[in-house]
């Protein structure tokens, strides 16, 4: 079969209903050990670790793990912990330490879980990892999310079924078996929204903007970072990631006709949220809005709305706009004659630390 541009990406996205099956079979496997450590643990708090693609996950975890049990949660980037002096957090508290990874993250990951632990020795530690496992040497408890990663460079179904082991766990935390059993309708749910949301994805990006601003509040905040990363990896474009109600406070004053705006709009801060697309009219920009319904008041505030659909609630839906938006970023840089699979602009290295920091070269 010839080579058709992008396909290796497409395939990607497409295969995600089956990666995120796998993955709560991988977590389902392992259930009944990790709530009865959980019980027998008693936490207090909850701290992500992450970087990368993973690091955009752990906010949206840090913040539904905190909506959801009232457990104290925050994520960390591997990078700061591994420059502190001491633990991020309260250590008084008996702290879970979850560790979310893929394969070129490992490194760095298992460098802050090992200071962590140095840290804070009573810590326990979670990792919830893709591609072959690496850092289960570093855990108290690991479950490997086995085949989720991607052939490509970019972040898509290893991405998402992070965040869906993510929201797993916290529901097994919480004791939410309503949350679980919505968790396990996502894949179908997914399934049967691609070809509707292709076709919006594709009628959005004819504008063909020159900057993408993504905006989200609360769990959503971390997808719409994840957002501009895919939309930079996928399309070359130039992304920023706002939290959406702060986004009145200049950051949009340099919006212009050429630049697009998206809106990840929750239930919780809807009004606010409406309001804020709505009053970016006189910037020109264009203003798309990632929503579950396509209301009266939202066709008045954006230009564009991608529906999602889904009858779950906000918490799940979390999920299922990763896809969305790589959609998004996948027709984005087709429009613009960019191969997603072979991206030039991701040829050069990742920048990584030469060394592991307050370790002298060769230790």
């Amino acid at each position: 079969m010839l080579y058709q541009k992008g396909a290796t990406v497409f395939g990607e996205i497409h295969d995600q209903p089956r990666a995120w099956r796998k993955a709560m079979e991988d977590m389902a496997s392992r259930r009944g050990e990790l709530t009865d450590w959980f019980k027998s643990q008693n936490f207090g708090q909850v701290i992500y670790v992450a970087c990368s693609d993973s690091l955009n996950v752990a906010w949206s975890a840090s913040r539904i793990t905190h909506l959801v049990s009232g457990l104290n949660s925050v994520a960390m980037p591997a990078s700061e912990i591994l420059y502190g002096r001491r633990a991020p957090y309260d250590s008084r508290i008996k702290t879970l330490v979850v560790a979310l990874v893929r394969p070129d993250e490992a490194e760095e990951v298992g460098w802050a879980v090992e200071k962590l632990r140095t840290l804070d020795p009573k810590a326990q530690v979670l990792v919830l990892e893709t591609g072959e496992p690496g850092l289960a040497r570093l855990a108290h408890f690991a479950i490997p999310l086995g085949g989720v990663q991607e052939e490509s460079k970019i972040g898509t179904r290893s991405v998402s079924s992070l965040l869906l082991a993510s929201l797993v766990t916290v529901a097994w935390l919480s004791n939410r078996e309503v949350l679980w059993t919505e968790l396990q309708r996502l894949p179908d749910l997914l399934q049967g929204q691609f070809k509707p949301w292709q076709t919006r994805a594709q009628q959005i990006v004819q504008g063909k903007p020159t900057h993408l601003a993504f905006l989200g509040s609360g769990p959503y905040y971390g997808v719409a970072a994840q957002g501009a990363l895919t939309m930079r990896e996928m399309a070359g474009l130039p992304c920023e990631h706002q939290h959406f109600l702060e986004y009145r406070y200049g950051g949009h004053v340099s919006l212009t006709n050429l630049m697009m705006v998206v809106g990840l709009i929750s239930n919780t801060f809807r009004a606010a949220e409406e309001k804020v697309l709505g009053d970016l009219a006189v910037t020109r920009a264009q203003r798309v809005a990632l929503a579950e319904e396509q209301a009266d008041s939202l066709r008045r505030s954006a230009d564009e709305v991608l529906e999602l659909k889904s009858g779950v609630s906000e918490i799940s839906r979390v999920v299922l706009m990763l896809p969305a938006l790589q959609l998004l970023g996948f027709y984005m840089a087709m429009s613009r004659g960019v191969n997603p699979d072979h991206p030039k602009h991701l040829e050069h290295q990742v920048l990584k630390l030469k060394e592991r920091p307050g370790v002298p070269t060769g230790a």
